[in-house]
């Protein structure tokens, strides 16, 4: 059945391809973000959001909306806070009061640094090492505070073209942007992620949609973890070049080294990844061959 979605952050990595997607499912979808090129809208900016819920009349809103990442977020701590507490706290509170399903994109940084052991949505969640996930696990809170109809997803390492390479940007893209130009790839000791195709991802989205879940939910893949080191490899490997640009160094002190999240709760609705890290990167390192030595695009 065809419903009215409104998605937050609609124009970033995430929002784009879960937007289209769910306009190919038949679903009447709108999309709201600052960085819109024809319709920007500051959901900080007054009545702004509330103007567009009563307009628009959603059945339900997908939070997705937020400062992103360990570097950036600690770029701008004011900015962080305001975008990803203020933010939710405003769109939480008119979801609740409206009676609207709410869909808040979390992060698996809310858990903390659980080393080897194996968290899922039930582990009681440490301090987190940074920021970026203190910031998002109050969001959860604020959500929790005001929305009766509340699903939490929490994306784990998600990939696939899109976004920029940079500065505090993904390291996968980073390291094949780094292998292209010859620059070196500092690659952090003992680190390892298990990587999800942005397809998997949106398709998770979809299916608790359709299935009109409430709960938490880790949303990645637990079964292909892959040290950094070999993902430093890879890159070099699509770029043709030497493993000498490989740099190992120590990770930092706000950054979590190893992630194990089960998604053991999402593969019993039904959910599993299609798209393996093979397919995956080629298609990623046709998309980062587009920028310049600078992350522009050519």
């Amino acid at each position: 059945m065809s419903k009215r979605i409104l998605i937050t952050g609609s124009e970033g990595f995430i929002g784009t391809n879960l937007t289209n997607k769910l306009k190919e499912k038949g679903n009447i979808v709108l999309g709201v973000d600052i960085d819109d090129k024809n319709n920007p809208i500051d959901i900080l900016e007054g009545n702004s959001f509330r103007k567009v819920v009563e307009d628009f009349i959603p059945d339900i809103v997908i939070h997705l909306a937020a400062a992103v990442g360990r570097i950036r977020c600690e770029d701008d701590i004011v900015k962080t806070i305001t975008k990803n507490a203020s933010m939710s706290a405003i769109i939480a509170n008119i979801c609740g009061e409206k009676d609207i399903k709410l869909f808040y994109t979390s992060t698996s940084e809310i858990y903390g640094d659980f080393g080897n052991v194996v968290a899922n949505e039930d582990t009681p969640p440490k301090l987190p090492h940074n920021l970026y996930g203190l910031s998002k696990r109050w969001g959860e809170e604020v959500c929790r505070l005001y929305v009766k109809d509340l699903c939490i997803i929490r994306p784990s390492m998600p990939y696939g073209p899109g976004c920029p390479p940079g500065r505090g940007r993904r390291a996968m893209d980073n390291m094949m942007w780094q292998a292209i130009y010859d620059m070196p790839i500092v690659t952090h000791i003992g680190s390892e992620r298990s990587w999800c195709w942005i397809g998997d991802l949106v398709d998770a989205y979809v299916l608790l949609i359709e299935k009109d879940q409430t709960g938490s939910f880790n949303v990645g893949r637990d079964d292909d973890y892959r040290s950094m080191v070999e993902i430093a490899q890879r890159a070099c490997d699509l770029a043709g070049k030497d493993y000498s640009l490989i740099k190992m160094e120590k990770a930092p002190n706000n950054q979590t080294i190893v992630k194990r999240l089960s998604t053991q709760k999402l593969m019993d609705l039904g959910w599993k990844p299609k798209v393996g890290i093979d397919e995956g990167e080629k298609i990623l390192f046709d998309w980062i061959k587009k920028f310049d030595k600078d992350g522009n695009l050519l």
